[in-house]
């Protein structure tokens, strides 16, 4: 006795073809999509870390003129209107 083999209809055959190639583009595209964004968030993250270098080098170059002592210097006599022994003030009137 033979067996019979049922055919697929035009339209199974459609939509068979049809899933086997949604399904891959629906997985790569997903995978994909998460591939441009974390480029993206990487150079965004880059930018970040080159600003906050940056503000680092430039927190560290107060603290070596707060170290030697001339910025608490300069401010002294700027705001507070300080002078070292010795010196003469001159006040000019307008």
């Amino acid at each position: 006795m033979k067996r019979r083999r049922k055919r697929l209809s035009t339209y199974q055959r459609w939509l068979i073809i049809l899933l086997l190639i949604v399904v891959p583009l629906f997985y790569f595209g997903k995978r994909f999509y998460k591939l441009i964004r974390s480029i993206e968030e990487e150079k965004y993250l880059r930018k970040g870390i080159l600003i906050l270098e940056a503000e680092n080098e430039v927190l560290g170059n107060r603290i070596g003129e707060y170290k030697r002592g001339t910025l608490i210097e300069a401010k002294a006599r700027d705001d507070l209107g300080m002078i070292k022994k010795g010196e003469k003030v001159y006040l000019i009137m307008e």
